[in-house]
Order: C-alpha cells, then sequence, then structure tokens
C-alpha cells in the first residue's frame, strides 16, 4: 500500500517549477523573438495539448503554437514531416507513440530523409519511449535533438493497484495492433503479469482493412467473460480509450471490473479504478521543458525526460456499487472519489 500511496498526487516540485516560469523567462528571454511551436497531435487538441497551450500562454513565452490533427491517420504524419522540414520550426510537440516514431523514428535508424532530424523535439504522451526505440533509456533520451515528458505508471504497479482492490488470478486486455504503443504496452503488460504469476488473456482487436471497430468491443468483453476473466485493463491505446464508454459499460453489465491507466475512462466512462497522470499536467510539464530549450537555450538531449513525481489513484464510486465492489477502506483515505461518470 506504501508504494501506491506514494503516488497519489501532484508534485510540489513541478507546481514551484512551472509557477516560476515567468520570472526566469524575464531573466533569459532574447529580445524581439518569437517562436514557432509545431505540435502534432493524434487525436485532436486533447488535455494534454490543452495544458501545453496554457502554460505557454501563462508564461508570457513569446510563442505561437500552430497545431496539426492527424484525427489518428498515419498517412497524416508524412506530410506533417514533410510540412516540418519546409518550414522549420523552433520546435516540434511529438504527441503520442505513433506520432513520436513516424516523425521522430527510431534511435537504430535515424534517417534523415524520412524524419525530422535536427529540429528540437519533445514528446508526451508515449506509453513506453524505449520499447518503442524513440529513446534509448528512461531517464535521457541518448539522443541529438530529443527530450520528453514520462507519464505513465508502472504495469507493475498498475497491476498491484488492481490486486490492492480485488485479488484475482485471471484478468484480460484488448488491444489494438495498428497502433504501436498498444502492441508494444500489450507486451510490457504480459511480461508484468508473469512477474505477478497472474494468468493473461490477450485479446486483439480485428483488423478490417487495416482498421478496427467500435463494433467488435462487446465481443472482445464477452469473449473475455466466457474465459473467465476477473479483471479487464485498460492499457495504452488511443482507440479504446476513445471507446472507453462502449467497453466500461459492456464490461459492467457482465459483472467485470475495469481497471485503466486513463483517467477519463473512469471519470468519463464506467471503469472502476485508474492509476494516472492528470493529463493536464503532462502538457504543463511538456510547457516547462519547451521553455527549458527555447528561452533558456538547454539543448534537447542535455534535458532529463521529465515526469510527474506522483500521480491519481481515481475511484468509481457509481461503478464500484453496480458491481458490488467497493473499495477497501485503505484506499479511501487517499484515493480520488468519483460518484458518477462525467458527461461531456
Amino acid at each position: 500500500m506504501t508504494l501506491i500511496r506514494r503516488l497519489i498526487g501532484i508534485g510540489a516540485m513541478l507546481a514551484l517549477l512551472l509557477s516560476s516560469a515567468s520570472a526566469v523567462l524575464a531573466q533569459t528571454a532574447p529580445k524581439d523573438k518569437r517562436f514557432t511551436i509545431y505540435m502534432a497531435a493524434w487525436r485532436g487538441c486533447e488535455d494534454a495539448c490543452q495544458g501545453f497551450v496554457d502554460y505557454i500562454k501563462e508564461s508570457g513565452m513569446p510563442a505561437d503554437v500552430l497545431i496539426r490533427d492527424a484525427k489518428t491517420d498515419k498517412n497524416t504524419l508524412g506530410q506533417f514531416v514533410k510540412e516540418v522540414k519546409t518550414t522549420r520550426p523552433d520546435l516540434v510537440i511529438a504527441w503520442g507513440t505513433n506520432v513520436a516514431a513516424q516523425m521522430i523514428g527510431p534511435y537504430d535508424a535515424p534517417d534523415p530523409s524520412r524524419f525530422i532530424g535536427d529540429i528540437p523535439s519533445i514528446f508526451m504522451i508515449v506509453a513506453d519511449p524505449v520499447e518503442a526505440k524513440i529513446t534509448r533509456g528512461q531517464e535521457i533520451s541518448g539522443r541529438a535533438y530529443v527530450t520528453g515528458t514520462r507519464n505513465r505508471v508502472s504495469e507493475s504497479i498498475q497491476l498491484k493497484a488492481m490486486l490492492e482492490y480485488r485479488p484475482f488470478k485471471r484478468f484480460g486486455i484488448i488491444y489494438n495492433e495498428n497502433e504501436l504503443n498498444s502492441k508494444v504496452n500489450a507486451d510490457v503488460v504480459k511480461r508484468a503479469a508473469d512477474e505477478l504469476g497472474l494468468d493473461l488473456v490477450m485479446l486483439p482487436m480485428p483488423l478490417h482493412n487495416g482498421v478496427p471497430l467500435r463494433e467488435d468491443i462487446p465481443g472482445l468483453v464477452q469473449e473475455a467473460a466466457d474465459r473467465g476473466v476477473e479483471f479487464l485493463y485498460i492499457g495504452s491505446s488511443s482507440f479504446i480509450s476513445v471507446n472507453a464508454d462502449i467497453y466500461t459499460e459492456t464490461a459492467v453489465q457482465l459483472g467485470i471490473p475495469v481497471a485503466s491507466s486513463y483517467e477519463t475512462s473512469v471519470t468519463d466512462s464506467s471503469a472502476l479504478l485508474a492509476i494516472a497522470s492528470k493529463y493536464s499536467m503532462v502538457g504543463r510539464l511538456a510547457g516547462y521543458q519547451a521553455k527549458r530549450i527555447l528561452m533558456d537555450h538547454v539543448k534537447a538531449d542535455d534535458l532529463p525526460i521529465a515526469a510527474l513525481d506522483r500521480h491519481s489513484y481515481i475511484i468509481n464510486m457509481k461503478t464500484a456499487a453496480a458491481l458490488k465492489l467497493y473499495p477497501p477502506m485503505t484506499l479511501l483515505s487517499y484515493a480520488e472519489i468519483v460518484n458518477q461518470p462525467g458527461k461531456n
């Protein structure tokens, strides 16, 4: 429990760094310089993107943020690379594993004709940058012009949090093989399950001309139930996250609790619990990295990969009541309780 407890909340150090940004900017800002920041988003300007934009505005940084939305279409990313190489912005923000992999490229094959090359870049909302070969290490990128933020709690800690809520032996994960982050994450979850002696049922989304369909989700949840899973886990997948309503509602109807690495699966849908970073804070953290590069003249590869030092444990009490799975009293002393899913 002490390990999970240490993960709760947002670190005071980050708040101190963010709040002091304007004062530092006044000392280091070059005169008459306005920066262009190119943000490549995978699925619109969601909370992390907005957190980044808010930080840039609030800090007083003389910068314009140009947002390009891939709308979950990998085919657009090559066009983004061409635009970046043509316009040469001062900084690129790559949102998500697919975007970072296709625009920054892998460290062991940095082809300058395919990737953005020598323009400083910051990645964020990347499930595992090392597994995806975006960085050589978790603490430092190990490659020129690249840094980023880490936002995920390890899968081992996620599973231990699920076990703390309710002991189980078999659980399931539905993942999207069309997303690099989802494929990588499924393998990481399998290794974590093996380390803890848990039985994992892995269910890939069927692909129709290379594309997963929302309509297939209930059938996979039913298959998980038929195979005796006691918990479902939503790992890294934009597709699953966007379709969390149908996923979690089907699971509740079948009496299966869902744990998620996305807070919105709990706050906006019907997942039971999540240990997650606040995406808005991840975006602000990336904004601080941007400030260090543009205003303080720190090379991207000299910046450690930044991470929130603590995270939120969120419980959906309405779902707990529907499943008759109320949280242990020990969790209630530090968890964030959501009485009912929010509706946007």
